[in-house]
């Protein structure tokens, strides 16, 4: 806060004409003044050699010169000092008050008539200086209230423990003027402290381990749990670092406690000689208790993080495995199950060959009938397995069958457009958006009630953007949304693992609609894939669901 000077030009005159008058009894002033405040006041000499300073004894000195607003500063810096040694208005105020009556006897010899004239000037230096101090008040506890304030901003917003440690850092060298810091977090296997934030320092301080705990300043901090400060760090033994004892000549550490345990330690340095006040050591044990408490929700939350990617890449890691084992089996059954139906359907068609009597040839040819059902079923699964038609022929092709069996099967008119834009992507895309929509279907199939569904795909700016919406009955809170892929939990979890994004909108009576956004991710080659079932079927699939090269494929 910037010093006001409420005094005008002739009140100016009056205070110096005062000032200079009294200058050569100030000496006995001040004694007097002194002694007459310990009496009310249980001040150390700090306190009391503070307050002095904001005196008219003090003030003489730049009056003589004119230099009203250098006083006023020298007010403002010693009321923040008084403000940081707990020193309370009141008492600021009251020793204003009696070093004015200490000075009436003297006014009353020296002007004589013009005494009252004399009495006022110093009372409105007094009312002058009171509100200078209380400034310097008011500007020191916002700037308290403004650091922590500010401390508490970035736990909310800093999601990185480093970077919130460093921004913690940042702000308590700024609100102290110092000019170097470090955090260290206490490792909880090794017992060591570990540099997490710097600053004024080098840069390879970070993650680096900093002696065992008992050893050196910030270690004997966390070892005890109190705060602690080195005056004169060239003389004390416990800084070991050349650097810290090259930047910085006083040193302000504090534990950071969680749960009665310390968890970290903060350091800051000063160029100069700085003893910290009561109310800036109380100011640094507030920050180090906010910023435990949010080291401690950070380390909770990055615990927390991690175990999510942990999942992440086990479902990502299961789900790959279950694409495999769904080509395994589909080989397995393709290869052994499907070649032995197709044996005994041969041997079949040639024991019936051989027979001459109409009830025995009924006989072969209503096994021969379920042998067929049978491998028509079969294929069934394979295509479900592994559908070939994706690998051979796209993912265009693909959901184009998918809607096609979906209105065969439940009679559901399926629509499919798909812009020309979309072109080919990466497998693993095309697998994921093809199981997706795959698992949208049946949903819509089992769960919707729905007579039309609607599937569209676009491509903007290096994203895919894919559409399934129909018009059922929509997904109720309770609802069983289950499928082979675990419902909605499956289609999120795919997703994801793309780094898409998934939206489901339903209202009851009105249907669901689900969008997803994936990157779109360049098909680099067309790679190979065993075939699980044979040529002629994939290109009858093709030929029934319009092919891949028509732009829309209508109800």
């Amino acid at each position: 806060m910037t010093a006001v000077l409420p005094l005008n030009d002739r009140s100016r005159e009056l205070v110096l004409e005062v000032a200079s008058a009294l200058q050569p009894y100030f000496p006995d002033i001040t004694a007097n003044w002194r002694a007459r405040i310990v009496q009310e006041f249980p001040l150390d000499e700090r306190a009391l050699a503070t307050l002095e300073r904001t005196t008219v004894a003090t003030g003489s000195s730049y009056f003589c010169h004119g230099d009203f607003s250098g006083f006023f500063e020298n007010v403002t810096y010693f009321g923040t000092r008084l403000a940081k040694l707990e020193v309370d208005t009141r008492v600021v105020s009251r020793a204003l008050e009696l070093y004015q009556e200490a000075c009436e006897p003297y006014l009353a010899s020296i002007f004589c008539d013009r005494r009252s004239q004399a009495l006022w000037a110093l009372e409105m230096l007094s009312a002058s200086t009171f509100g200078a101090v209380s400034g310097a008040y008011f500007d020191t506890r916002s700037r308290e209230s403004q650091a922590l304030l500010s401390i508490l901003d970035v736990e909310l917003v800093d999601s990185s423990l480093d970077s919130m440690l460093q921004r913690v850092l940042e702000i308590t060298c700024q609100t102290f003027d110092a000019v170097l810091g470090l955090v260290m977090l206490r490792d909880k296997e090794s017992d060591l402290l570990r540099v997490h934030a710097s600053l004024g320092l080098g840069p390879q301080l970070r993650g680096e381990f900093i002696f065992n705990l008992g050893q050196g300043f910030c270690d004997t901090i966390a070892k005890t749990g109190e705060p602690s400060i080195v005056l004169d760090t060239s003389r004390d033994p416990r800084v070991l670092s050349p650097e810290i004892k090259e930047k910085a000549t006083t040193l302000w550490g504090v534990p950071l406690k969680y749960d009665g345990q310390t968890i970290a330690v903060m350091l800051i340095g000063f160029s100069k000689p700085y003893e910290w006040m009561p109310t800036e050591r109380e100011l640094m044990r507030a920050i180090a208790d906010r910023s435990a408490l949010a080291i401690d929700r950070a380390q909770i939350t990055q615990t927390l993080r991690e175990r999510e990617s942990r999942i992440a890449e086990l479902s990502s890691h299961l789900l790959r495995a279950q694409e495999e084992e769904r080509r395994r089996i589909s080989r397995e059954l393709h290869d052994e199950t499907g070649q032995a139906l197709m044996v005994i359907r041969l041997y079949l068609d040639m024991l019936q060959a051989s027979l001459v009597g109409k009830a025995p040839k009924t006989k072969v040819q209503e096994t021969l009938d379920v042998v067929d059902r049978t491998i028509e079923g079969i294929r069934r699964i394979i295509a479900r397995l592994s559908p070939m038609v994706l690998q051979e022929l796209g993912l265009f092709a693909a959901l184009r069958k998918e809607a096609k069996d979906l209105e065969k099967n439940s009679g559901v008119k399926t629509r499919v457009a798909i812009s020309e834009q979309v072109g080919r992507l990466g497998p693993e895309t095309e697998m994921t958006i093809y199981r997706i929509v795959q698992e949208a279907l049946h949903n819509v199939a089992k769960h919707a009630q729905a007579s039309k569904t609607n599937i569209s795909m676009t491509r903007n700016n290096g994203t895919v953007k894919v559409l399934v919406e129909d018009d059922g009955i929509g997904i109720f809170p309770n609802s069983n949304f289950r499928g082979n892929s675990f419902g909605l939990a499956g289609i999120k979890e795919r997703v994801s693992m793309l780094g898409g994004v998934v939206r489901v909108i339903s209202l009851k009576g009105k249907g669901t609609r689900i969008e997803i956004d994936v990157p779109a991710n360049e098909r680099e080659e067309q790679q190979e894939i065993a075939n699980v079932i044979p040529n002629s079927e994939i290109l009858q699939a093709a030929a029934a669901s319009g092919g891949e090269s028509d732009t829309h494929a209508k109800d």
